[in-house]
């Protein structure tokens, strides 16, 4: 068994725990939603009026086709003759590993290896990956500035996001503190990078000083390393951001594709709650994607697989605050809503994925390097 073999086979071993994990998590935040409402709830579900459910299932279909779009465009800079499918294949990869593994960082060793597979040359690969980020980071900036601005006064409204630890007590944290940190985050995400690729000062900091505190407190091993790695990555950034501000047509169509897709899979509370009767006039299209950002900047902050357990949480709280306006008409109608988006927005998708991962077979083209066989997809 060659080295990268083992290394696929310890990938996939840890990502089956990773799944048993999250989906673990996940029960037990159904378990926690439902309570002792399980009656009540599971009559508002059989309620659930079937052509939004229809509507919620299209609008999944409809984030793949967006995201592959922007996969597809970004690799035809490479691979002239790379076909669609094969965008739809690296999305699924790279959404399972996503879903399963802290703060969705998972999808790329699998992505490139899928590449790698299709006959994508391994640096084509990176570039296409990196590139993906970085734009994908700049619209959800671009949709936290609109947000905020927006809907700074909801967030005033609700003034407190209020978090119970059985009988220890509740602890109130002000939600515009979480949005801040979470905004910050998606910020620093391609923020730092461009720092260190572009300020002679901060990347003097970064390789000297703060590889001194890292090498101490034994993250990094090998300072020699580590300053070889931060070059690298410096010069696939600058590379990879000049060819996107070069190529203006596919910057454009991938932005708009992960605009439509962050766009459409925010919306969906808001089919949810059409699906259940929710006549709140506090619910619309609009607010729906607003009070989604919001939830994906709180979410953010702590890295659990699946943002599981946590992410429904703060679905509710967000949702359906102890203060401010409602999204939703009652509270049955708001933990219902919660158990359709999660199992429709994550368990359905994730199902797919896995089915998809397991079954497909990328077929090289007969063109490729063979020297890429025996090289190793992380380098």
């Amino acid at each position: 068994m060659t080295q990268v073999s083992k290394e696929i086979r310890n990938q996939i071993i840890r990502y089956v725990i990773y799944i048993i994990f999250v989906l673990g998590l996940t029960a037990l935040a159904f378990y926690l939603t439902v309570g002792n409402n399980v009656t009540t709830i599971f009559e508002t579900l059989q309620k659930a009026n079937v052509w939004y459910i229809i509507a919620i299932l299209a609008i999944v279909l409809g984030c793949i086709l967006f995201r592959s779009i922007a996969i597809f465009v970004l690799t035809r800079l490479f691979e002239k003759k790379y076909f669609f499918h094969r965008a739809i294949a690296i999305d699924q990869v790279g959404a399972l590993y996503r879903m399963v593994t802290p703060a969705g960082l998972g999808g790329h060793f699998m992505e490139t290896y899928t590449y790698k597979k299709q006959g994508v040359k391994i640096s084509d690969a990176l570039s296409v990956i990196a590139m993906y980020s970085i734009v994908y980071q700049l619209v959800l900036i671009i949709y936290g500035l609109i947000t905020i601005i927006c809907k700074h006064q909801l967030v005033n409204e609700i003034g407190y996001v209020s978090i119970s630890f059985s009988n220890a007590g509740t602890a109130s944290v002000p939600l515009w503190v979480l949005i801040a940190i979470g905004f910050t985050f998606n910020v620093l995400a391609i923020g730092l990078i461009y720092l260190v690729s572009y300020s002679n000062g901060f990347y003097k900091f970064v390789k000297g000083p703060f590889g001194n505190l890292l090498r101490k407190v034994r993250i990094v091993k090998d300072k020699e390393q580590y300053n070889e790695k931060l070059d690298a990555a410096i010069t696939n950034f600058r590379s990879n951001l000049k060819l996107l501000l070069k190529n203006v047509p596919v910057l454009l169509i991938t932005a708009v594709a992960l605009f439509a897709y962050i766009t459409i899979s925010y919306s969906v509370p808001y089919f949810c709650g059409l699906s259940l009767g929710n006549t709140s006039p506090y619910a619309n299209f609009w607010d729906s994607v607003l009070l989604s950002n919001f939830h994906q900047m709180v979410t953010c902050i702590i890295p659990i697989p699946g943002n599981s357990l946590l992410s429904e949480l703060f679905f509710l709280r967000l949702f359906y605050p102890s203060s401010g306006p409602n999204f939703f008409d009652t509270e049955e109608i708001a933990r219902a809503s919660l158990l359709l988006w999660r199992s429709l927005m994550f368990i359905f998708p994730l199902i797919i994925a896995c089915l998809f991962t397991v079954i497909y077979r990328p077929r090289k083209r007969k063109n490729i390097d063979e020297n890429q066989e025996d090289q190793n997809p992380q380098e």
